[in-house]
């Protein structure tokens, strides 16, 4: 994700509502839902990070630490999760939540991790060769887990 100048923010805003409303549903609740969120910037001066991404409107709430704040406590699971999930073993909702969380930031841009991450610039050349090595990572991750980690037995 590129940096968005502050005048594009809106237009970037309006069409995140859009996408979720064509994605989502056009419910008189979800109307008023996508309008609550925006596009946004949120500067962090401790850390001189300068973040952008789904965010609370018209404040410096992102999405992805509104959910991390929700689903901090993970040495259990919620009781609303576990009375509908009740097959779901703690290892498995620490896995989702991971995963959710990841979703989230992988939308946002962040001054923190720009410059891993070329600027926002794709070759897609080494993308691909990139994923394929990560392809065959996973493979031998599901061989041997405790071997592939280089953890002891």
């Amino acid at each position: 994700m590129n940096f968005q100048k502050s005048n594009d923010t809106e237009e970037v805003s309006e069409d995140m509502r859009v996408a979720f409303l064509l994605h989502g549903s056009t419910t008189d609740e979800m109307w008023y839902n996508v309008d609550n969120i925006e596009w946004g910037t949120k500067v962090d001066e401790a850390d001189s990070i300068t973040k952008q991404g789904l965010k609370v409107k018209n404040k410096a709430i992102m999405l992805s630490e509104l959910f991390r704040y929700m689903s901090w406590d993970d040495e259990k699971i919620p009781e609303a999760v576990s009375n509908r999930f009740s097959e779901l073993t703690l290892k498995e909702y620490k896995s989702a939540i991971e995963i959710i969380q990841l979703i989230l930031t992988s939308i946002e841009y962040s001054t923190g991790f720009s410059s891993v991450e070329n600027n926002g610039k794709m070759d897609f050349e080494a993308l691909t060769k990139y994923l394929t090595s990560y392809r065959k990572k996973m493979s031998l991750f599901r061989e041997d887990p405790e071997g592939y980690l280089g953890i002891e037995k």
